[in-house]
């Protein structure tokens, strides 16, 4: 066999691992979004043996280093124990942080939202004080961080406050938590306002960036507990605007198929249309 059939070989065997990596991934990220936790961890592991496959076959290992931090980063939520999971996140870390030196517009972004990921684990570890306070340096680096994608940048920055409120909810600190909630409710819609991801369209979410995705269960569970917590306190005209958010977004998971997300999504919207009915209320009356 000749060097040229060779040559043919490998990059058609290239291209056939990237394919399957891509499409792996994809349903790893939609079958969590589902609910699927077996399906997307099976989905997840396998995207993540191929991204090594990558690296090790390709002509260039770091050509296929953004599949492999991407792997590891998704796989850390199906790492097992909490030793697993930091292994992956903190792999995923080094790698990103190699690229972001290369290239800080693409990667640096990435990079930090594993950070994020690490200080969730933190939090979910009950280690609420150190997820606290790497939240706060997280969001610190959002903001200065360079971004070929500003949405991307901001709707990891709203992630980041969506997990610092939780957190500072938590530890009794309401009004700062519920402060952060709406920071960055008010970042997710800013972004998604410059994305013009066409909502009217019937499955719009699995169409949006990976980015949007991967936001959604966090944005709708920031909106539904900031526009119940606004309901309660009697601030209703910042309840609607959250229960719209919550709507809409709830709606985009409910749109990518399952009975899990409908229940929820039809949930969310009974609560939310109650919460925009009640502050319309003194509109209506101050009309009539």
């Amino acid at each position: 066999m000749g060097p040229r059939r060779t040559s043919q070989r490998k990059a058609s065997r290239l291209g056939t691992l990237e394919r399957r990596f891509e499409f792996h991934l994809r349903e790893a990220i939609r079958a969590a979004l589902e609910g699927s936790h077996d399906k997307a961890a099976t989905h997840s592991g396998t995207a993540l043996s191929i991204s090594r496959e990558l690296c090790a076959v390709g002509p260039d290992p770091a050509c296929h280093q953004p599949e492999l931090a991407a792997a590891l980063c998704n796989h850390a939520r199906y790492g097992g124990t909490a030793v697993e999971t930091l292994a992956l996140l903190t792999e995923s870390a080094g790698h990103y942080a190699a690229l972001a030196k290369a290239d800080p517009a693409a990667y640096e972004v990435p990079r930090i939202d594993v950070l994020t990921r690490v200080a969730v684990a933190a939090g979910e570890a009950g280690d609420t004080a150190a997820a606290v306070s790497l939240l706060h340096e997280v969001i610190r680096m959002y903001l200065s961080a360079p971004a070929a994608d500003a949405a991307q940048r901001d709707l990891g920055l709203a992630r980041a406050r969506f997990h610092l409120g939780r957190c500072l909810l938590q530890t009794g600190a309401t009004a700062d938590g519920l402060a952060e909630i709406d920071a960055g409710l008010e970042l997710a819609a800013g972004a998604f306002d410059r994305l013009r991801v066409p909502v009217g369209a019937r499955g719009w979410l699995a169409a949006a960036p990976r980015y949007l995705q991967l936001a959604a269960p966090d944005w709708t569970a920031a909106a539904a507990r900031a526009m119940t917590m606004h309901a309660a306190a009697g601030r209703w005209e910042r309840a609607a605007a959250a229960a719209s958010a919550a709507i809409l977004v709830s709606g985009g998971l409910a749109g990518l198929g399952g009975e899990r997300l409908r229940t929820a999504h039809e949930a969310v919207r009974a609560r939310a249309d109650a919460i925009r009915a009640r502050a319309e209320y003194p509109q209506r009356m101050a009309a009539g």
